[in-house]
């Protein structure tokens, strides 16, 4: 398997188990922890596939940053619910808003946790393109090779 895949699978993985912790109990910071992640991913995957310019090191940088992106974005997913079964199941009283009770129906539960799974979804969006984008920043800074407008 290319070393972009693999990279952006392990971080990935490790990424989402940490994401659906960090999103559980801060949900916006979730694309902030995708976006290290990324650019962890697109260096790695440079420096292992050894890119001949800056610009190809940027573009596989950006490949291992959104398969990052992309698992974390699972991981954010599951954090809105998380988030939403712990202020369930703790008593937490809402900003704003009200939270149906476990006896409640079918229906508003599906709505409620729904709200988190789209609310995950959006971050996690978000988080997805700013892992490529710091996937490629990586992959650029990981490539030692010179690109082509470059002089020795």
């Amino acid at each position: 398997m290319r070393p972009r895949f693999t990279a952006g699978l392990i971080i990935g993985f490790i990424g989402l188990v940490l994401n659906i912790c960090v999103s559980t109990f801060l949900g916006f910071c979730g694309p902030f922890v995708t976006l290290i992640a990324g650019a962890l991913a697109g260096f790695w995957a440079a420096s292992q596939e050894k890119a001949p310019a800056k610009g190809d090191g940027a573009r596989l940088g950006a490949v291992a940053g959104a398969i990052a992106g992309g698992l974390m974005l699972v991981g954010q997913m599951l954090g809105g619910i998380g988030a939403l079964m712990w202020i369930q199941f703790s008593g937490t009283k809402p900003i704003f808003g009200s939270i149906p009770d476990l006896s409640a129906g079918l229906p508003q539960q599906v709505m409620y946790y729904g709200t988190g799974l789209i609310t995950g979804a959006c971050f996690g969006a978000v988080g997805v393109a700013l892992a490529a984008l710091a996937g490629a920043g990586g992959g650029y800074l990981g490539t030692s090779g010179q690109s082509q407008g470059e002089l020795s």
